[in-house]
């Protein structure tokens, strides 16, 4: 920490997300270094927490012991995090479990035979999806539709999926609420969780007694939709929950895929997209700003407000959405959609 860093306010603040994120971590424990300093750091393994994002690490740290949590210039501060829960515990998901259970589930489902799957998302359409029938296909929401016991019951997901570090697992007003309603939920049907394995020892806290649900799955290299999770234990490398999450586990269901609740950036829209207000928590949303300012700053800048749904839904998007659809598959929105057009593809038209 830079020495005109070291003030009371950021000192609580770093204070308050160390508390969440190792809560089984003595403060006492804690050195406070404004340069760093070889004879202290090189005689333990201890991780190293940069909150001063110009520094230039020294060689002689383990770059794998550094995380940078500034989010003051780290738009990625809440993985990092994660990343550290899982160093100090020194503890990864049993994969072999996680991909039996997956395995065992999937089977009992495609023994229902269904021709389609039904994919939500949580924009503003997504409070019309009350007036549908969707037991005729598989069913796989996201994020924040936790919030709407009257809808989660009525779609009655077999899945439900999410991996942002700062909206479901981080530390604000905003991803606890996700994850109280998601355990309230999970009381009420028969639904999987399926997340990546990065955040698995946040999720454990949490919904232990559900564990027989849980789907950590750790992430791949690849950058393709329509696979088979059940043979590709792996999640492909892409950005949104849609091409990470959602669509790798429609494709392992059915090759017929219709998505509901995905509105897209309409010209209006200040940050990344609106989502619907009954299935969010715009109330907290302000607290979550401030707690992660440079995330928002970096993917939503005031000069480029489409930065992250080009990054997200851009050319390599398109190109895996025509590739998968030229092997069979097929993505149907059901609804008008701000998502970018494409003469050639009927999810992003």
């Amino acid at each position: 920490m830079d020495k005109k860093d070291v003030q009371e306010s950021n000192i609580n603040n770093l204070l308050k997300r160390i508390s969440f994120y190792l809560p089984y971590f003595s403060l006492k424990n804690i050195e406070l270094l404004t340069e760093f300093k070889k004879e202290v750091i090189i005689n333990n393994q201890n991780p190293v927490l940069i909150y001063n994002s110009g520094s230039d690490i020294p060689d002689y740290i383990n770059i794998n012991r550094v995380f940078n949590i500034d989010y003051r210039s780290n738009p990625t501060d809440g993985w990092a995090w994660c990343r550290l829960v899982n160093f100090c515990l020194n503890d990864r998901p049993a994969f072999e479990l996680s991909k039996s259970r997956f395995v065992n589930y999937v089977n009992t489902l495609l023994k229902l035979s269904y021709k389609k799957t039904y994919v939500f998302g949580t924009g503003s359409s997504l409070e019309k999806a009350l007036d549908k029938d969707w037991s005729d296909g598989y069913r796989i929401v996201c994020n924040t539709i936790v919030r709407d016991p009257e809808l989660w019951n009525h779609i009655n997901p077999h899945f439900i999926v999410a991996g942002d570090a700062i909206f479901h697992f981080g530390f604000t007003p905003f991803a606890s609420a996700f994850r109280r309603d998601l355990y309230d939920r999970f009381k009420e049907t028969n639904t999987y969780f399926l997340y990546p394995e990065l955040f698995h020892n946040i999720v454990i806290r949490d919904f232990e007694e559900f564990s027989n649900r849980l789907i950590p799955i750790p992430k791949g290299q690849y950058q393709k939709i329509n696979v088979d999770l059940t043979q590709t234990f792996q999640l492909p490398s892409l950005h949104n929950v849609l091409g990470l999450l959602l669509l790798p586990l429609a494709c392992t269901l059915s090759k017929n895929i219709y998505l509901w609740g995905f509105d897209g950036k309409a010209p209006g829209d200040k940050y990344f997209w609106s989502n619907s207000q009954k299935h969010s928590y715009p109330e907290l949303f302000s607290d979550l700003q401030k707690a992660h300012p440079y995330f928002f700053e970096h993917f939503v800048p005031e000069t480029d407000k489409t930065k992250y749904t080009n990054i997200a839904f851009g050319d390599l998007f398109e190109k895996i959405l025509l590739k998968a659809e030229k092997e069979g598959y097929k993505f149907n929105m059901m609804h008008k959609s701000w998502t970018p057009k494409s003469s050639k593809n009927d999810l992003l038209k």
